[in-house]
């Protein structure tokens, strides 16, 4: 490695040592790696029928507080919306996430020229 200075010129070498992996320690860590990997990944992928029983189960104990929950998908974004509302007044307590929002990101991706036009 050479090293340069305001003084002059330093030379120096230096030499690295790189440990060799063996085939079998390198297919080891490769196995003990998936194995870790297969631990990690969900058993169960969630699909409408799971969050529509969800929904279900959370309503039923919000009975008694006259509140529900609704699932809804916005309709430019396509994102899928949760709302709590009050059973007696159907006034909105909270979105999740809110519709001004998902409003605000629709625009900027029309305003983007995002959108294709349908009719063409």
């Amino acid at each position: 490695m050479k090293i340069n200075s305001l003084a002059g010129n330093v030379t120096s070498t230096q030499t690295v040592n790189k440990p060799e992996v063996k085939s079998s320690e390198a297919k080891q860590s490769q196995q003990v790696a998936n194995e870790i990997r297969k631990d990690m990944e969900p058993e169960e992928i969630i699909n409408d029928e799971m969050l529509e029983k969800s929904i279900e189960q959370a309503n039923k104990s919000l009975q008694f507080y006259d509140k529900r929950i609704e699932r809804t998908v916005h309709e430019t974004t396509k994102t899928i919306m949760y709302t709590i509302k009050d059973t007696k007044t159907d006034e909105v307590i909270s979105e999740f996430p809110p519709k001004k929002i998902q409003d605000m990101i629709a625009k900027m991706w029309e305003l983007a020229g995002l959108f294709m036009d349908e009719k063409a």
